[in-house]
C-alpha cells in the first residue's frame, strides 16, 4: 500500500473513532436529559448516589438517607425505581419516576415523583429534593413506616361460642408524688392487695411516673369505683385486652395475654409495638402468632415536628385468626364450679367418649396458683390405674368371677404391700376386689401378667402420647420386669405417672368401647383407628366392674346422682417420703357420653376428696 493510501486509512480510522466516541458520549454521558435521568434513577434504585450526575452528590446522599431512614427495611423488603419519562414545562425539566416498594407480605406501595434536571453547558445533572423522594414531602420532611396491631383473634368453643375475646379493662395506678397514706390503705382493702408491698413499690418509684397497681375487668372496677376513684394520686387508664367470658373460666388452659414488653418488642424485628398484645400463657401463648396475626403497616410523611403526620399509604389491614376448641361452655362452667368445691388444689378433665372431644379443663387452687395441672401435671395415679392393670388381668384370662385372695398385706421380694386402712376381704371374686380396690389382690396378680402387658393395656386405653397441639402430657408406664417395680405398677405406684388428662382418656375409652383419641383444638387432623383394639368382651367386663364400684364399692356416694348410671374407680396415690405417706385423691369414671377424671392434690383417700367433686360435677350437668 502506498504512503498516501496509508494516510487516508489512518484518517478514516480516526474519524470512525471520533464518531463512535461522540455516539457513546451522546448516549451515555449526560449530554441528554434522559441519560442524566437514567443514571440518577439507577442510583436511587441502588440507594447509593455515587455517580457524577448529581449536583452536590454528598449532600444528595445525606438527604436521601435522612428522608428514607424511617422506612423499616424489615417491613419494606424491596424497592424498585423506574424512569417513566421526561417532562418539559415552563422552561424547567424533570424526570418522572415511578417508585414501587414491596413489604414482607408481597404487597406493594406505588407512587410517582419528579426529579429536577438542569443543564450546565453540554451536560445535564440531577438535583435531589425531598419531593423527588415522595410528592407529599416538604423540605425537611421524612417518611416513616409505622405498625399497629390488628384485632386479636378470639378463642372459640363448641358451637363457636366465644371463650376469649376483646374486653374492656381498667389499669389502676398511682402517681407516687401525690399518694397519701389513705390511698394505700384504701387500695389495699378494696382491691385485696398487700399494703406493705404497695407502699414499698411507691417508695421505690419515680415521683411522677404512672405506677401500675392492678388491672380490673370493667365490671370489677365498677364495683369499687366509688371507693377508689377520688383517692389522692390515683390514675385510671381504660384499654382493651383479651378476656375470658367469665373470670376464672378455664383460666390456666386458655391462658393470658397482655401488652408487649420492651423485650418482646425488641425481639420481634419490628412486628410489635407498645400497643401490641401478646400471649403470656396457655393457648394464648401457644397460638399467639395465629391469634395476633401480622402487624398492620402504614407509611406517613412527617413534615416537621409541629406538623400533623400525613398517611401516604396503608397496606391492607390484617387481623388475627380465631382459634376453635372443643370446650363446651356449659360443661366447663360445671367443671369450674365442681373443682372449686375442693379444699385443696384440684383438677378436672371432662371428655365426650363418642368423639374424644375435651369439653372441659378445670384447675382450682385455694392459694390462687394458676398452672395447668389438669393437662400437664404428672402424678402417681394410684388405684384409678387398676382400670388399666385390670384390663391386663382380663386379657390374661382372669375373669370377673375368678376368685382372688385379698389379704391384709403381701410381700414381693421382701417388699411389703398393704391395703388402705388394713382392709381385708379374704378370697373373693375379682370384680369385688376391683370394687373395694384391694391392693394386695392386684399385687399378687402381677405374677400372671407382665409389665409389658400392663403398659400395653394402658396404651390401648388411650393413655399414650397424643399431639393435642397444646402443652399437655399423658401417662408414662415404663416396662420394668423388676418384681417389686412391677408389683407397684399394678396399683398405679412405682414408676407409673399420669396426668388427669390421661386418666380421663382412660375412662372415656372404657365408656366408648375402644381407644379414644383426645382432641382439644379444631380442625380434627387425626386419623381414626380402623380396627377394634380392645376385646369388646373385656370392655364390657370393665364397664360392669366400674358400675359395681359405685353400687357396692368405694364410690357409693355417686349412687344418688340423677340421670344415667355412673361408672367409676376411686384412687388413693401415695407420694413423698413422709411416714405415713401423703396421698393424692383420684376419681375416674363416666355417665352416659361424659367421662371425667378428678384429682385433688394431697386430698387423702379418693372417696373422701375426689368423689365429692365428681358428684358435684355430674349433678351440675343434670340440673
Amino acid at each position: 500500500m502506498s504512503q498516501k493510501s496509508q494516510m487516508w486509512s489512518a484518517l478514516a480510522i480516526v474519524v470512525v473513532l471520533l464518531i463512535a466516541a461522540g455516539v457513546f458520549a451522546y448516549l451515555k454521558l449526560p449530554i441528554q436529559a434522559r441519560s442524566a435521568a437514567e443514571a440518577a434513577v439507577a442510583d436511587l434504585r441502588a440507594g447509593s448516589l455515587d455517580s457524577a450526575v448529581w449536583n452536590e452528590a454528598e449532600t444528595a446522599q445525606k438527604l436521601h438517607d435522612s428522608v428514607l431512614k424511617g422506612l423499616d427495611p424489615q417491613l419494606l423488603s424491596t424497592r424498585s425505581v423506574e424512569l417513566d419519562g421526561i417532562e418539559n414545562r415552563g422552561g424547567s425539566t424533570a424526570a418522572r419516576i415511578r417508585w414501587v416498594w414491596t413489604d414482607r407480605n408481597k404487597q406493594s406501595w406505588e407512587y410517582e415523583s419528579e426529579l429536577p434536571l438542569s443543564r450546565n453547558g453540554l451536560l445535564w445533572s440531577a438535583s435531589l429534593t425531598a419531593t423527588a423522594l415522595h410528592p407529599a414531602l416538604k423540605a425537611g420532611g421524612v417518611l416513616e413506616s409505622r405498625t399497629s396491631p390488628g384485632k386479636r383473634g378470639s378463642i372459640l368453643g363448641e358451637g363457636d361460642e366465644a371463650l376469649v375475646s376483646e374486653g374492656t379493662v381498667i389499669d389502676v395506678g398511682v402517681r407516687p408524688s401525690q399518694v397519701e397514706e389513705k390511698t394505700v390503705t384504701t387500695l389495699a382493702k378494696d382491691l385485696d392487695i398487700d399494703a406493705k408491698e404497695l407502699r414499698a413499690r411507691i417508695d421505690g418509684a419515680e415521683p411522677e411516673q404512672f405506677l401500675p397497681v392492678i388491672t380490673l375487668r370493667e365490671s370489677d372496677y365498677d364495683a369499687v369505683r366509688d371507693a377508689i376513684h377520688s383517692l389522692p394520686g390515683t390514675i385510671f387508664k381504660t384499654r382493651t385486652q383479651p378476656l375470658s367470658r367469665k373470670k376464672g373460666f378455664a383460666a390456666a388452659t386458655l391462658g393470658t395475654a397482655g401488652p408487649a414488653s420492651a423485650d418482646d418488642i425488641k425481639a420481634s424485628g419490628g412486628e410489635l409495638t407498645p400497643e401490641a398484645v401478646v400471649g403470656r400463657s396457655g393457648m394464648q401463648k401457644t397460638f399467639d402468632e395465629q391469634l395476633r396475626g401480622p402487624a398492620n403497616e402504614e407509611i406517613v410523611a412527617v413534615n416537621g415536628k409541629d406538623a400533623e403526620p400525613v398517611v401516604v399509604h396503608e397496606f391492607p389491614k390484617h387481623n388475627g385468626k380465631d382459634l376453635t376448641t372443643t370446650i363446651s361452655v356449659d360443661v366447663q362452667e360445671a367443671a369450674d364450679r365442681a373443682a372449686a368445691t375442693a379444699k385443696k388444689p384440684a383438677a378436672l378433665v371432662a371428655i365426650r367418649p363418642s368423639d374424644g372431644h375435651i369439653v372441659a379443663v378445670a384447675n382450682h387452687d385455694p392459694a390462687g396458683a394458676a398452672w395447668d395441672r389438669a393437662l400437664t401435671g404428672q402424678y402417681a395415679p394410684g388405684s384409678v390405674f387398676k382400670i388399666a392393670s385390670g384390663l391386663a388381668m382380663l386379657e390374661s384370662g382372669i375373669e370377673p368371677n375368678t376368685m382372688l385372695e385379698c389379704p391384709k398385706t403381701t410381700r414381693v421380694n421382701g417388699k411389703s404391700f398393704k391395703n388402705a386402712e388394713d382392709h381385708v376381704l379374704g378370697e373373693v371374686a375379682f370384680e369385688e376386689n376391683f370394687a373395694e380396690s384391694c391392693n394386695t389382690a392386684f399385687v399378687e396378680a402381677g405374677e400372671k401378667v407382665s409389665s409389658a402387658d400392663v403398659s400395653n393395656a394402658a396404651m390401648n386405653l388411650g393413655m399414650g402420647q397424643f399431639d393435642l397441639r397444646v402443652d399437655a402430657k399423658m401417662a408414662d408406664v415404663p416396662i420394668d420386669d423388676d418384681p417389686v417395680v412391677h408389683a407397684a405398677e399394678m396399683i398405679g405406684q412405682g414408676k407409673v405417672v399420669a396426668s388427669p388428662l390421661s386418666v380421663a382418656v382412660m375412662a372415656a375409652s372404657v365408656a366408648n368401647g375402644d381407644t379414644v383419641s383426645p382432641l382439644l383444638v379444631l380442625p380434627d387432623e387425626r386419623t381414626d383407628l380402623d380396627e377394634q383394639v380392645i376385646d369388646p368382651d373385656h370392655i364390657k367386663d370393665l364397664q360392669v366392674m366400674m358400675r359395681r364400684v359405685v353400687t357396692d364399692g368405694t364410690a357409693g356416694e355417686l349412687k344418688s346422682v340423677p340421670g344415667e348410671p355412673v361408672h367409676g374407680k376411686t384412687g388413693t396415690a401415695e407420694y413423698g417420703s413422709d411416714s405415713p405417706p401423703r396421698t393424692h385423691s383420684w376419681f375416674a369414671g363416666y355417665q352416659g357420653d361424659m367421662a371425667v377424671a378428678v384429682l385433688v392434690e394431697d386430698g387423702g383417700f379418693g372417696a373422701e376428696a375426689a368423689v365429692p367433686v365428681a358428684k358435684e360435677f355430674f349433678e351440675e350437668l343434670n340440673r
